[in-house]
């Protein structure tokens, strides 16, 4: 059925999810010249939840740091805390107005000015991100202010025990 997102619950390493997202977008980083670090908390329990709807909005989040940002750096975070991985994506990029923040997570919206239009999307990816991470008892977040870089904040439970309904 279309636009019908089912998880697969699995257990699996939040570490290995992050290294393959780094791997997929570290070329895109250097082709701009960016500082790309990823920086994981040690010990990191296995998790249970959906591994590769977690690489999907992580990839999302990254892609999203490297193709606004045309200098400075794009960062990943992932710690543990109370039973919850927290996941940060952190950009130099242009951020994000206030007005546009609540509206950037709805279906189609894209921030409409010159620079969003020039890179391109289809303003699906952080809707989409929005509902996968939900799914998975969590919640997605930005942090932005225009000219100071944005802040991406994903709070997934370490055991996602049951599909949450979609919102």
């Amino acid at each position: 059925m279309a636009g019908q997102l089912t998880l697969t619950l699995e257990n699996y390493s939040l570490t290995e999810v992050v290294q393959s997202v780094v791997i997929a977008t570290e070329p895109l980083a250097a082709s701009k010249g960016l500082k790309f670090t990823a920086e994981l908390q040690d010990n990191l329990p296995m998790a249970h939840g959906d591994a590769r709807r977690v690489a999907q909005v992580l990839l999302n989040l990254v892609g999203n740091a490297i193709k606004f940002t045309d200098e400075g750096e794009v960062e990943i975070r992932a710690t543990l805390d109370k039973g919850h991985f927290v996941l940060i994506v952190r950009d130099t990029g242009p951020g994000i107005a206030d007005t546009d923040q609540e509206r950037i997570f709805g279906e189609f919206q894209q921030i409409d000015n010159t620079s969003t239009r020039k890179k391109g999307g289809t303003g699906l990816g952080l809707a989409i991100s929005k509902r996968m991470v939900e799914m998975q008892g969590g919640t997605i977040s930005v942090d932005s202010a225009l000219g100071q870089g944005s802040t991406f904040r994903v709070v997934l439970p370490v055991h996602v025990d049951e599909m949450m309904e979609a919102a």
